[in-house]
């Protein structure tokens, strides 16, 4: 008990000098890098307004709440899965936790995201009617490597981190000419994050309470401009609902799960998240996250497919429509044995 105190008490102060840090920086909206850190991945997380905080996931927690996959049941969680973003960009992701001795000695976890911004075309001054002149096309790329450890500190309380190092690589640009050849210069940053996170089994029937932070780094330099991180402070409550009533919960459930999110870089938000399970077979997923300028309501669906005694298999596929933009669709599968 007094170690579960202790946890508390650290993961408190911990997180009450992060959540002041967000704060001050959220003077300067709208101006961090390497905004693909927060892109919201996992099918079933997004189909339910990204909303995942305090829900208990394996190998999907290490993007949400790496304290979420500490009551990992299986020996082996794999995940991987692929996001067709805005305006062409494309994210792929892989994660995996394990459990050895059924988590006695915690999960471990191991995760890969890396993303294509697509082709763009590169061009350069001159002295023509058009002012410019075509050289080519570059490719801008990004990818984070992470490495997570969780621990259940009592059957209720857990505890989380991520270290991730990070490689952003805008391009090999042309900065200007050198006897009639182009000079070029590599915008290339590598930093590393860390990211932070807590979950509480209240006791009250399926109830759990959590806190995230994520992205925790020092500032990077691109040549003379300096930049912070989109550090991220979330807070989540979810909960079975049909806890509260006298049906069969083998054969239904519907969780519902709220997320507050402070990020550094916007004004504060509430993602509202719902998944009705039935013989945890099938899943049908809504949500909805407010304010924002574009993001609309979140769909989603998902089939789990066990088998033998302790293997299965999911697939989740969520769709969220953004307005002028076009429809965001991802598509996830996890695997556990």
């Amino acid at each position: 008990m007094k170690k579960v105190l202790f946890t508390i008490f650290i993961s408190t102060l911990v997180f009450g000098f992060v959540l002041h840090d967000v704060a001050e920086a959220q003077r300067k909206r709208g101006q961090t890098t390497m905004k693909f850190l927060s892109a919201p991945l996992g099918a079933r997380a997004t189909g339910m307004g990204d909303a995942l905080t305090s829900v208990e996931g394996g190998s999907q927690s290490i993007f949400y709440n790496p304290a979420g996959m500490a009551f990992q049941s299986s020996l082996v969680d794999v995940s991987f899965g692929n996001v067709s973003w805005i305006a062409d960009i494309d994210y792929q992701y892989a994660a995996m936790s394990f459990a050895p001795k059924n988590g006695l000695y915690g999960v471990f976890g191991f995760s890969f995201m890396s993303v294509d911004y697509g082709d763009i075309t590169e061009t350069i001054r001159n002295t023509t009617e058009r002012g410019y002149e075509v050289l080519g096309t570059y490719n801008p790329n990004a990818i984070a490597l992470g490495l997570s450890y969780s621990r259940a500190i009592s059957n209720q309380f857990s505890v989380g981190a991520n270290v991730r190092y990070v490689d952003m690589n805008l391009a090999n640009a042309p900065i200007g000419l050198s006897e009639g050849s182009l000079v070029r210069q590599n915008f290339d940053m590598q930093t590393y994050t860390v990211d932070f996170g807590v979950l509480f089994r209240t006791g009250f029937r399926s109830l759990n309470f959590a806190m995230s932070v994520r992205n925790y780094s020092n500032e990077v330099t691109y040549i003379q401009d300096t930049q912070e991180l989109p550090l991220t402070f979330r807070i989540g409550l979810s909960m079975n609902v049909l806890d509260l009533t006298s049906l069969n919960p083998d054969m239904h459930k519907l969780l519902v799960s709220i997320d507050a999110n402070r990020p550094r870089d916007y004004y504060e938000q509430l993602m509202v998240g719902a998944e009705y399970a039935f013989m945890d077979r099938l899943y049908l997923r809504t949500g909805y996250v407010f304010p924002t300028d574009e993001q609309g309501l979140s769909m989603g669906v998902g089939v789990n497919l066990p088998f033998a005694s302790r293997y299965g298999i999911r697939a989740d596929y969520s769709h969220t429509a953004f307005g002028v933009f076009s429809s965001v669709n991802r598509l996830s599968v996890q695997l556990s044995f």
